[in-house]
């Protein structure tokens, strides 16, 4: 009984810790990019994800370190408070912080089952509704991947269970395009849009897009982890955009193409 104590004692102290922890590595970031202003994106976003990926570390930490402690150590010390009133806080959340760990877990099951669901989907349509794509696209994809240095066999399907075209898998990658983009889409727009693609496999984007939504499923209640998500996701599309621009691809055209596949 004690040890299950001592356990949601450390997870709630790592919980609320983790509020100010990444409040701080958010006021961080704020500051780097403003003195940074002209920043290339592909710099806002790996910093977004390195610190996101630094907060959630801070919170492993906090939990085993205070998961070590013995039971008799005070969970929390407060050393701005007057010593009359450390010991009634610290009574205080001895006993609020395990039910607070408990409403965690308890509302954990609904991010854990949206994580669950998303993984079992990519599974799904990496798997069924696939078509062989002509033989000149295969070619296209292998010579792109080798000047873009990309090491790994990257194999390219049309997909009947995508609605635009999509990467998945790290250490087999697979991109998947929907029928619309094969009939409605140029040869340029569509060159441009698998290159959009195959930066995203030079990048390890489908890695570290799952690390991060790892970190989201287990920080749901953290309004700064869905902020460095959200700068994360924008400027990787960014700067894979900007990739494709440095192909000499005409950008009205891409432009046109990325607006023909959201319709």
């Amino acid at each position: 009984m004690t040890s299950h104590t001592d356990f949601l004692q450390s997870l709630g102290w790592a919980v609320l810790n983790s509020l100010w922890q990444l409040a701080l590595l958010w006021v961080a970031f704020q500051l780097i990019t403003f003195v940074f202003k002209k920043g290339k994106s592909s710099f806002k976003g790996a910093f977004a994800s390195g610190l996101v990926i630094s907060g959630f570390t801070w919170f492993i930490y906090t939990f085993f370190s205070a998961y070590s402690r013995s039971v008799n150590t005070p969970v929390a010390t407060f050393t701005f408070i007057a010593p009359d009133n450390i010991y009634s806080i610290n009574n205080f959340l001895q006993k609020a912080l395990p039910v607070a760990s408990v409403v965690y877990l308890i509302l954990l099951i609904m991010p854990l089952m949206r994580f669950i669901r998303n993984y079992r989907y990519v599974q799904i349509i990496r798997k069924y509704g696939l078509t062989k794509i002509n033989v000149e696209w295969r070619i296209f994809i292998n010579n792109v991947s080798r000047r873009m240095g990309i090491k790994k066999n990257v194999s390219i399907w049309i997909s009947e269970l995508v609605s635009s075209p999509v990467t998945i898998g790290f250490l087999k990658p697979v991109i998947l395009v929907p029928m619309a983009a094969i009939n409605h889409l140029t040869t340029q727009q569509l060159e441009a849009v698998l290159l959009h693609e195959l930066s995203h496999i030079r990048r390890y984007d489908y890695l570290i897009n799952l690390i991060i939504n790892i970190i989201r499923t287990v920080l749901y209640f953290n309004p700064f982890v869905k902020a460095f998500v959200k700068i994360a996701e924008e400027e990787r599309e960014k700067t894979c955009d900007d990739m494709v621009l440095q192909f000499q691809y005409n950008s009205w055209e891409y432009a046109n193409a990325l607006l023909m596949l959201e319709k």
